[in-house]
């Protein structure tokens, strides 16, 4: 999530506060070991009570801001509340049943994450995926651990949990400051979250400290088109909720429906990715195509534009505009990515393309701001932004899709457009209105 705010903030903004950010990576990874070693040595002095406190009151306020909110979001809000909530109950009741239950949550919850991070890595072969082969294996093996009732017989499990937490942390904001100090005063924000092959050359994203080239509330609005597996189909889907709305919607007469999505920016850019000849999915390839490394690397097309696209096949199911934008960001990428008109399934796809191409306009949108520490750490603090980092680290480790894509686009334009009611005003009104109902 850290990450996904600097590149909004800017290289202006991390180059000045680099020295804070390692201070803070420092001072957090530091609590996080010593919380760690709180847990492990028999003797707690970490106030749980206090964290169950402040778990429970966070728990709470998620489900209310999710009882405000609509599609995919409340989903994910849901879910978040209503896991921190049981956390809180398990945490704060303490006892030895209490203990168990959290040692068996967690290590659960660490060994699925695991096994689901080897696997996709494994199956894919994305850029990185020995490292992230490495990272799953080490979920799994404290996963195991979670297990174990050795040393504190599941006494110590918040304790390590919490600490493991803070440590990886801490350590991945170090990371980020020690790469802020190798940054040029000329490079983009974008190489920061962007695979190798995407990175910008240095000066390429016209973005000064002050903000982005293009200022914001540009003429030319900015537009995430996205036909969605369901809406683009031509007939009745069969109904698979999750399936459906992520991977593939399949009619009754058994035609697989994937969708797409592109990125519009009139009158200079429509990023509209296909794959140039037909790719074999027969199921005897299914997994050879899921390899994310060159050699399934295919000719790629980009249709003209959305008009011609949309008359060829059917209008988008869904748009997301943006009116503030790094224009500049944008065109430094369009030209460096056009200019190698490949398609891989699952490392360069109608669905990544846009995912990233966004990620170059978004570099540094908000620099205007990243002067008033208010400001930024409302930013930090909205649901939006951690939804949109846990879509994208979905995405990383297995693929992009048109409804990932969708749910990640629709969380970035609430963070870079806010409504004119933030969360903790929806918060409020939440409350107001049980406090009615409640009374009727």
């Amino acid at each position: 999530m850290i990450q996904l705010a600097l590149l909004l903030f800017g290289a202006g903004f991390l180059r000045r506060n680099a020295y804070l950010l390692a201070l803070i990576g420092l001072l957090w990874a530091a609590l996080g070991l010593v919380i760690l070693i709180d847990g492990l040595d028999g003797v707690r002095y970490f106030p749980l009570t206090l964290f169950g406190a402040v778990l429970l009151a966070e728990s709470i306020v998620t489900l209310l801001v999710a009882s405000n909110s609509d599609g995919a979001q409340r989903t994910v809000l849901a879910f978040k509340g209503g896991a921190f909530l049981l956390l809180a109950v398990l945490v704060l009741f303490g006892g030895t049943v209490s203990n168990f239950l959290l040692a068996l949550v967690f290590g659960l919850t660490y060994f699925a994450l695991g096994i689901f991070q080897i696997a996709s890595a494994w199956v894919v072969r994305y850029d990185g995926w020995r490292k992230s082969l490495l990272i799953g294996a080490a979920q799994v093996a404290f996963g195991i651990l979670m297990f174990q009732p050795y040393p504190t017989n599941y006494v110590g499990t918040a304790s390590a949990f919490i600490g493991v937490t803070m440590l990886a942390a801490g350590i991945n904001t170090l990371r980020v400051a020690v790469w802020a100090r190798r940054l040029r005063h000329d490079c983009a924000m974008f190489n920061l979250t962007a695979p190798a092959e995407l990175r910008l050359p240095s000066s390429a994203s016209g973005q000064a400290d002050n903000g982005p080239a293009a200022a914001p509330g540009h003429a030319d609005a900015l537009t995430i088109h996205v036909w969605t597996p369901e809406g683009s189909a031509k007939n009745t889907t069969v109904p698979r909720p999750v399936f459906n709305r992520y991977i593939a919607a399949v009619d009754v007469n058994g035609v697989i429906s994937t969708g797409h999505a592109a990125l519009e920016m009139v009158p200079n850019i429509y990023i509209s990715l296909y794959p140039a000849v037909d790719i074999d999915r027969s199921p005897s390839e299914f997994f050879n195509l899921l390899k994310a490394g060159k050699e399934n690397d295919v000719p790629g097309t980009y249709q003209p534009d959305y008009a011609t696209e949309s008359k060829a096949w059917c209008p988008s199911t869904r748009q997301v505009t943006f009116t503030s934008y790094n224009r500049d960001g944008l065109l430094a990428f369009w030209r460096k990515y056009r200019a190698e008109p490949v398609y891989n399934l699952t490392r360069r796809n109608c669905s990544s393309s846009v995912s990233y191409a966004l990620e170059s306009a978004l570099d540094g949108v908000l620099a205007r701001h990243s002067r008033n520490w208010l400001h930024v750490l409302r930013t930090l603090l909205m649901p939006e932004l951690w939804i949109a980092a846990q879509v994208r680290r979905r995405a990383q480790i297995m693929a992009w899709t048109p409804g990932l894509t969708l749910d990640y686009c629709r969380a970035l334009r609430a963070v870079v457009h806010p409504v004119d009611r933030p969360w903790f005003k929806r918060l409020v009104r939440a409350l107001q209105r049980n406090a009615i109902s409640s009374r009727t």
